[in-house]
């Protein structure tokens, strides 16, 4: 009889045994968490490339020739995935491009980049009307202090000197499209470059003359309401008198 009580305590100790072996250790439950919280990591990816897809960008619809207008019958948009340096020089609106120019050749299903077109200028996020771009040289001493881009100026050309002076008014209220530093060599030192967006194109021609035979001064006129006159002419210096007790002519 001796025998069974053995035999029942060996049984219940391993029955303990087995039910502590069912229990997970501590790196059993580590590694079910890390395998989670890849498991989410995955799917969030997948989330994120799912919702990048669905960018639509631009691309060609037809071939466009170098120089040639693009319209909207030469666009289309498709859905696509981007590397963020190629994104950020591509296009999600057909409408800014509508009017632009080719620079390069441009084949059906090309993504359209920032570099194969010229686009109209805009300012504060408003496309500008077509028009002339004009850079000239300017000294830096003979234009308004902080002037930025989206002002508007007028452009001063003086001809000639002293009592020949004359100075006449090549544009009145052109927008300022961009203010830069000429250069570091002694010809372009103390002066600026100004870029303008023009309309009229005798304005275009005769700035760009008064750039080059002319002495240019720029004055401000974003809020200015009146114009400025035409031309101003210098007035001659009055004759001077002959002196006292000069000699008669024919004595």
């Amino acid at each position: 009889m001796p025998v069974k009580p053995r035999t029942v305590a060996r049984s219940g100790i391993q029955n303990i045994l087995q039910r502590r072996r069912g229990l997970p250790n501590g790196r059993a439950v580590v590694g079910a968490l890390l395998l989670t919280v890849a498991g989410v990591g995955t799917f969030a990816a997948a989330g994120d490339h799912a919702d990048s897809s669905t960018v639509r960008y631009v691309i060609v619809a037809r071939p466009v020739a170098p120089g040639a207008r693009i319209t909207a019958d030469d666009l289309a948009e498709r859905s696509m995935t981007l590397d963020p340096a190629v994104a950020q020089n591509a296009y999600t609106d057909p409408a800014r491009l509508t009017g632009a120019v080719a620079l390069a050749p441009l084949g059906t299903g090309q993504l359209v980049q920032r570099s194969e077109v010229a686009t109209a200028a805009s300012i504060d996020g408003q496309t500008l009307p077509p028009g002339h771009e004009l850079t000239i040289p300017v000294p830096a001493d003979r234009m308004p202090t902080g002037l930025r881009r989206g002002e508007r100026i007028a452009v001063l050309a003086t001809y000639g000197s002293s009592s020949d002076a004359r100075t006449t008014v090549t544009v009145q209220h052109a927008l300022v499209l961009a203010v830069g530093e000429a250069g570091d060599s002694l010809a372009t030192r103390g002066s600026a470059r100004l870029t303008l967006a023009l309309d009229d194109a005798s304005e275009v021609v005769g700035t760009a003359h008064a750039a080059q035979v002319a002495e240019l001064t720029i004055v401000r006129t974003t809020l200015a309401d009146t114009e400025l006159p035409a031309t101003f002419t210098a007035e001659p210096a009055p004759a001077t008198k002959p002196a006292a007790g000069g000699t008669k002519a024919g004595a």
